[in-house]
């Protein structure tokens, strides 16, 4: 019986530290949906990077894949139909951890990952990083993009 308690126990601390870090999951995803049309298009290898980030970052970890997906899919949606106001939405998400210097820290170098996904920053996509990188209170210079391979992500 002990073995059920603690199966519980486990549970409700995992389902404590997802609300915990709910935030840096909404705004790492609505950072990634920013980033991806920042260009002016989506690529493949943008969306193969997110699902390697949401596979590999252990905050984003906590959720299931297709949380992250579907999330990341509404922000795109927002940004592609809702115009200023999706990017309001967006950029509303990603403030949500600006008193967090470290969920901060994350979610810029999430974007910077993104923008780098396709092999060109474009200067749409710099400009962007920088409105981010203002809203979070962080230095664009200080930002780094996480080292991911996409390789077999990219035709899941």
């Amino acid at each position: 019986m002990a073995g059920f308690f603690d199966i519980v126990i486990s549970h409700h601390k995992k389902n404590k530290l997802r609300a915990r870090k709910y935030d840096v999951f909404k705004a790492s995803m609505a950072a990634a949906a920013l980033f991806a049309l920042a260009d002016g298009k989506q690529d493949r290898r943008e969306d193969a990077t997110l699902r390697t980030l949401l596979a590999t970052l252990e905050d984003l970890k906590l959720y299931r894949k297709g949380d992250g997906t579907e999330l990341y899919d509404e922000f795109l949606e927002a940004l592609r139909y809702d115009g200023a106001k999706g990017r309001e939405k967006v950029l509303e998400a990603i403030a949500g951890v600006k008193e967090n210097p470290e969920e901060a820290a994350l979610v810029a170098a999430i974007a910077s990952t993104v923008i780098r996904a396709d092999g060109v920053v474009h200067e749409s996509e710099a400009a962007e990083l920088e409105a981010v990188c203002e809203i979070l209170a962080l230095d664009p210079a200080s930002v780094t993009a996480i080292d991911v391979d996409v390789r077999d992500a990219v035709f899941d």
